[in-house]
């Protein structure tokens, strides 16, 4: 759809640069023979593996890992060490193990030391060498995954391929010699160095001169062709997505990258036919397509018959892939629409939808399967040599393209949908990254390493960190091509506390895997599940999670239940739980409230003082409720009956005469957003009051009248609700509107509301 040339000027000086990074590179690999230089280690900064003498270091009875506090350390020079180095934990290295095997003492002994960050761990290794009751220390070091990485010359400049993950890909496949990837678009130059050796020319078609020609005059399918399949680690030039695919070009756009539809439904019937002929296609590209001929953009057409074309190739087990188009709108593009076909939305390199400027952008909409890199792609050159800041969906497809020429090759069996699935099913969702096009880029960038694995495993459901009880249906993924079974189990303190399923032998793709009964259990555990291939590989994922079967207590203390109050009022007891999440303090008129009005809510496990309870100006029977609330949703109550003796309320105004903070919510106050506003003050104690609302001419338009105690009369916060209302009942016009609190024969309070219908 777009794309984007370099000025001769601009190829030299990209040449030029590319030639001085070479020499240097070159001059670095000179000076690291002349002294010898090797890869290392990458060493844990602040971790040091100690193998100690027996009965040097105890550990609590049953606990792996343990602060430097709690754990018992009989040498003295070893205590010695430990302050120098400012270890902070110990942990047992071959726990698991020694869990089923208690009889290994060659194992015991063998600690991890987590030391502070800046202390220099090679140092500490030195030392605790030379320690009587050390038999062995080192550092602990890193291990990377082994990525695949070419040696092409301008791989440094494809940041697409590891973005999509590919070099982890790769070292499941690199693609199928015996595969064939068709290119419908401006040709190939199959002159090309890192073309050349892969071109399928037996084939080859063009519906623009009806020959067998299918040489490249405009660029567009040499770069797109680069993209999917240059000769890759072959030390020159660039690497392509999939390394060994044959690369069979049917031209169907002319110099101008210009085409018919029609010719788009020739290419696809004659693959569609070669395939049943025994012509192992395995994919189709179409860095091409048009919008919809009529005024609807949405409505479904099928321009040369091309919805039916796609259909027959997919149906002949061939994966087509299409760009959805660079002008920013969600409308039908074609064939990138059809649910036959991967449409390819364009994202930059930081998984943001690709916006190119000039009122150029990726297209997107709901229709649209992934992603792929589309903004500054560096590939192959119609003139045998090689060009950067290619951009465009055009390129994003070729991608996706490439990707599935390679799940193809790792598990020959697959079928087109299968494939298809693979590559949506795993691919990162970016909609975090994308607001406003959240489902908009389909499942995401693709990943090849995910889709290329034989296996997959992750938890969705419980989140991390995540409060649970009684019975949790556990949600994830268990799958992948190579996939035979799968186990979850439930680890407390790093140790198997329980196996919830194992040896379920159905994957499971983003579902319910197991449900966990988690009575008797609680505080922190860990999910783990394992999942395992046929070739005896696993993967696994965790999730930490808390589990609280126990319910808060709540308690009053004092007052006693039944006696007579009167003025401020402490309310001793008890609201606690290891988990609380917070307790409400609340009271009621009469013996069987109809409704309570806070007193506080507080967020603190307490046992002791609960809170204050201002009681001056009731009077009567009043029922005082404590609820204490877990973060699961455990709850407990308590009730007791008071008798509240009338005293004198202090004043309702400060005794400067100043005001009260006070405000209504929302403000201004739109009611077709929302039902009502709140009018916000504090009271300094419970007071009859009442709340007087005018226009700007000093009219009455509404007032509203609180007992003292309830929500608008009692003492500390109050925010007593206003409809938009007036005294009859009809919604008052737009405009300014001034209100006013009276308690204690006083104005305590004054303030102003903006109202829009």
């Amino acid at each position: 759809f777009h794309y984007v040339y370099y000025t001769p000027e601009l190829w030299y000086t990209s040449t030029r640069m590319r030639f001085y990074k070479f020499y240097l590179y070159l001059v670095l690999l000179i000076i690291a023979s002349c002294f010898g230089l090797q890869s290392f280690a990458e060493v844990v900064p602040n971790q040091v593996i100690v193998k100690f003498k027996p009965g040097v270091v105890k550990l609590p009875k049953g606990v792996a890992i343990s602060e430097i506090k709690t754990a018992s350390v009989a040498a003295a020079s070893v205590r010695a060490l430990n302050a120098k180095y400012k270890v902070a934990k110990l942990e047992q290295m071959y726990k698991d193990a020694l869990l089923i095997r208690p009889d290994w003492k060659h194992l015991e002994n063998d600690y991890i030391l987590t030391l502070t960050e800046t202390t220099d761990a090679a140092r500490a290794v030195r030392e605790y060498k030379k320690d009587a009751n050390v038999e062995s220390a080192a550092t602990n070091s890193y291990v990377r995954a082994f990525d695949v990485t070419p040696n092409d010359h301008y791989y440094v400049d494809e940041w697409g391929l590891p973005q999509i993950k590919a070099p982890s890909g790769w070292v499941k496949t690199t693609g199928s010699a015996t595969s064939i990837i068709a290119i419908l678009d401006t040709g190939i130059n199959y002159n090309h160095e890192d073309l050349a050796a892969k071109v399928d020319l037996t084939d080859a078609k063009s519906y623009v001169s009806y020959t067998s020609d299918v040489l490249d005059d405009a660029g567009h399918g040499t770069a797109v062709s680069g993209v999917i399949g240059a000769v890759t680690n072959n030390g020159i030039g660039i690497a392509g997505v999939n390394w060994n695919t044959k690369l069979l070009p049917i031209k169907v756009l002319d110099q101008d990258g210009s085409g018919v539809m029609s010719s788009i439904s020739q290419a696809l019937a004659y693959l569609a036919a070669l395939k049943t002929t025994g012509t192992n296609i395995v994919a189709v590209n179409m860095s091409l397509g048009q919008y919809n001929s009529g005024a609807d953009k949405y409505a479904e057409e099928d321009p040369s018959n091309i919805k039916e074309r796609c259909q027959e190739a997919f149906s002949a087990g061939i994966v087509l892939v299409a760009a959805a188009g660079n002008d920013n709108v969600n409308w039908n593009t074609y064939p990138a629409y059809y649910t036959t076909v991967l449409g390819v939305s364009a994202i930059d390199q930081n998984d943001k939808r690709s916006v190119w400027g000039g009122g150029q952008a990726s297209n997107y909409g709901a229709w649209v399967d992934v992603a792929a890199p589309g903004t500054g792609i560096f590939s192959t050159n119609m003139n045998g040599g090689y060009l950067g800041g290619w951009n465009g969906t055009s390129l994003a497809s070729p991608f996706v393209a490439g990707l599935a020429g390679l799940v193809k090759a790792a598990n020959p069996a697959m079928t087109s949908t299968q494939i298809m699935n693979q590559i949506k099913t795993f691919a990162d969702n970016i909609d975090a990254l994308n607001p406003g096009f959240e489902g908009q880029l389909g499942t995401g960038r693709i990943n090849c390493y995910r889709a290329l694995a034989g296996l997959v495993s992750s938890l969705s459901s419980p989140s991390s960190g995540e409060y649970i009880r009684k019975i949790r249906s556990i949600i994830g993924t268990a799958g992948g091509w190579n996939f035979q079974k799968y186990r979850i189990d439930a680890l407390k303190n790093d140790v198997v506390d329980t196996t919830i399923v194992s040896n379920v032998t159905t994957s499971v793709e983003a579902g319910p895997l197991a449900d966990w009964d988690t009575t008797g259990r609680n505080g922190p555990y860990t999910l783990r599940l394992f999942v395992e291939a046929a070739d005896g590989s696993t993967s696994e994922a965790d999730v930490a999670v808390i589990v609280d079967n126990i319910t808060p207590e709540a308690a009053i203390t004092s007052p006693a239940n039944g006696v007579a109050v009167a003025g401020s009022l402490q309310i001793l007891g008890r609201a606690t739980d290891a988990y609380l999440d917070r307790y409400l303090l609340e009271y009621g008129a009469g013996s069987n409230p109809a409704s309570f009005q806070n007193i506080g809510t507080f967020y603190v496990s307490t046992s002791g003082l609960l809170g204050t309870w201002e009681t001056a100006g009731l009077s009567g029977n009043y029922t005082l409720r404590l609820t204490a609330y877990d973060h699961v949703g455990n709850v407990s109550s308590e009730s007791i009956a008071l008798s509240v003796q009338p005293e004198s309320p202090v004043k309702a105004a400060q005794a400067s005469g100043t005001l009260p903070l006070t405000y209504a919510l929302p403000n201004p106050f739109i009611r077709s957003a929302s039902s009502e506003t709140s009018f916000n003050y504090s009271l300094l104690g419970n007071f009859n009051a009442t709340i007087f609302l005018f226009d700007l001419n000093g009219n009455l338009v509404w007032q509203k009248s609180y007992q003292a105690g309830d929500n608008g009369g009692k003492s500390g916060a109050n925010s007593p609700a206003w409809d938009g209302r007036d005294l009859y009942g009809a919604e008052v016009v737009n405009g300014v509107y001034l209100y006013q609190v009276t308690a204690d024969k006083k104005i305590i309070a004054r303030g102003k509301i903006i109202v829009l219908n």
